[in-house]
């Protein structure tokens, strides 16, 4: 899918704004396969992060959570978006999934 790759382009050159513009292109594709849209809402929570926009962050992690539950990029993105919005437990509960999921996850463990 273009846009993914694009958004990946600007993501890597630490284009945030542009990226996620990108990621919110093919989200509008609605014949997306789950994984796939997953995916983006995953680069584009990230994107949200580094823009500090807590909120979206929190949105983006969280819907890709319902399409793929189990993804750790996600459960560690939602746990930061918790954090910074101050609802300590709540990050707490999701860096501990991250641990389980991947032990050898430094970021999640501090």
């Amino acid at each position: 899918m273009e846009c993914k790759e694009v958004g990946n382009r600007f993501f890597r050159e630490q284009k945030w704004v542009r990226a996620i513009q990108e990621y919110s292109k093919g989200l509008a594709d609605s014949s997306l396969p789950a994984d796939t849209r997953g995916l983006l809402l995953s680069n584009r929570s990230q994107c949200r992060l580094n823009l500090e926009e807590w909120d979206q962050a929190f949105e983006d992690a969280d819907a890709c959570l319902k399409l793929l539950p189990e993804h750790a990029k996600s459960i560690f993105r939602r746990g930061v978006a918790h954090e910074k919005l101050g609802r300590r437990n709540e990050a707490l509960m999701d860096f501990a999934r991250v641990v389980k999921a991947e032990p050898q996850n430094a970021a999640a463990i501090k």
